[in-house]
């Protein structure tokens, strides 16, 4: 792998950490696309390396958030169970289904969210998010509620190739009563363990799996390119988790309801024109060829040349 490509990988790499520790995502939501730009299409590939990379940023997060007391144990012990065994099924589902129809689904519904996002976050407040005690917070204690929030977000996870973060947030706002600033915590608490099975699970099936052009992925290039993107993510997640406790959270929120369109209208952009191509007619150079009819310029008859010849 040439210099100047290591360094590009890394940069992605400490950009998605960066964003990921920041807003409690594994990053993949700009690392997938940015590496598809520098290497080309690979879907498959980049899916199970932004998993190992996921792993780091997950890891790197959670002691920050750790060290600062901001992890809602009680409630990552809940989400935990559903949440793995759904990104093995999402993992299982990616490698033997197109994702095309799923993608377009999960765009409109990760654009109603970012809807409600967006209000939330441009919504004037009258106690800021930051002045409240997170150990005053009491988030719904809900077994059915957090193993389905935990069970969708794994399913996303594996089948997308994503951290989550995306998706459990929004979901643990919303139906668990967390803030934003306890949320992203639990995320990155949750994205560390669920991470780790669905990279494992994930580059275990690449053998199986074919590239685009037709061969076959290996799992040592997998480990390559996340070998570039660890160290660099692991520092920008660090930087990013330190800047979550001391950023104004309504900077965050809006930050993370940018995300959330951009990652809609990316998904979406990307399942539409794959569909676009499915149905796209087959080319004249690729499709059956008309029968010909004997004597015609394009087959000419044996006697007819013979005549010519002898003339």
């Amino acid at each position: 792998m040439e210099l100047q490509l290591i360094i590009t990988i890394a940069a992605i790499g400490f950009a998605g950490g960066l964003l990921g520790g920041l807003l409690g995502i594994g990053g993949s939501i700009i690392v997938i696309p940015l590496l598809t730009l520098v290497k080309g299409n690979n879907q498959q590939l980049y899916q199970a390396t932004a998993m190992i990379m996921n792993i780091v940023v997950g890891a790197s997060a959670t002691l920050k958030h750790h060290l600062k007391g901001a992890i809602q144990i009680r409630v990552v012990v809940k989400l935990l169970p559903a949440a793995c065994i759904g990104i093995i099924a999402g993992v299982a589902l990616s490698n033997l289904i197109p994702t095309l129809w799923m993608q377009v689904v999960f765009a409109l519904a990760l654009l109603g969210i970012a809807v409600s996002e967006t209000s939330s976050a441009f919504r004037r407040e009258t106690v800021p998010e930051e002045s409240k005690d997170l150990s005053e917070e009491t988030p719904k204690d809900s077994n059915l509620v957090n193993v389905l929030i935990g069970g969708f977000t794994g399913l996303c996870s594996g089948l997308l190739g994503i951290g989550g973060g995306i998706v459990i947030i929004p979901l643990l706002k919303r139906y668990s009563g967390f803030s934003m600033k306890s949320a992203i915590p639990a995320s990155s608490a949750t994205m560390l363990i669920t991470a780790g099975i669905g990279a494992f699970y994930k580059n275990m099936q690449l053998p199986n799996l074919k590239a685009p052009d037709g061969s076959t992925l290996e799992i040592s290039t997998s480990l390559m390119i996340a070998a570039c993107l660890i160290p660099p993510a692991f520092i920008g997640s660090y930087l990013g988790a330190s800047l979550m406790h001391h950023l104004p959270m309504k900077v965050i929120k809006r930050a993370f309801a940018v995300l959330l369109i951009i990652a809609a209208a990316r998904m979406g952009s990307t399942a539409w024109t794959g569909l676009q191509q499915d149905h796209s007619p087959t080319s004249e150079s690729s499709s059956p060829s008309e029968p010909r009819e004997l004597g015609s310029n394009s087959d000419p008859d044996p006697d007819e040349q013979r005549r010519s010849r002898a003339e």
